[in-house]
């Protein structure tokens, strides 16, 4: 029996450590905005709906929404809200999204700043079945929208026509 034990030595199957993160997880901790996309070397501006609040998505960890992630959009002029609630995890240079405990999506980060929040993502923008890769820059939201849309800054770039919900 001795033998036996000291054969299942803990050094044969060593935990796997984990990379370590490219990117600050307390700068996501709060409301984003979809701002633009660059999409096939063009840049888009976010098509958040004039008549309602803006496209939002909110990154938390505090007791009671332990790594909770909300997104938020507007998809008519009655502005009727679609909501997503999910667990996120951040790896390495990503972060990995999941519905209880099945992975439904992944963001890549580019840059993350306390201002700006880029990261890519894989989509089917066309139904083709193939996905395609897309930018996308999204800003803090300190007042969680609270007012409809008044201003496009970006106004000399075209809008991207689809919504970018997760899958």
């Amino acid at each position: 029996m001795v033998i036996l034990l000291a054969s299942c030595s803990s050094d044969e199957n060593p935990t796997p450590t984990p990379e370590p993160l490219t990117f600050d997880e307390n700068l996501l901790l709060k409301t984003w905005t979809y701002d633009t996309i660059l999409f096939e070397g063009t840049l888009y501006a976010y098509n958040h709906n004039p008549d309602c609040q803006k496209d939002r998505f909110v990154f938390r960890n505090n007791e009671g929404q332990v790594y909770q992630y909300d997104e938020v959009y507007f998809t008519n002029t009655y502005c009727t809200g679609n909501q997503t609630i999910l667990t996120w995890k951040p790896v390495a240079d990503h972060i990995d999204f999941y519905w209880d405990t099945v992975k439904i999506d992944e963001y890549k980060i580019i840059s993350l700043t306390k201002d700006h929040f880029t990261f890519a993502i894989d989509r089917d923008m066309d139904n083709d079945g193939k996905k395609e890769h897309l930018v996308v820059t999204a800003i803090p939201d300190a007042a969680f929208n609270s007012s409809k849309i008044t201003s496009n800054k970006k106004s000399n770039l075209k809008t991207f026509a689809i919504k970018l919900p997760l899958k």
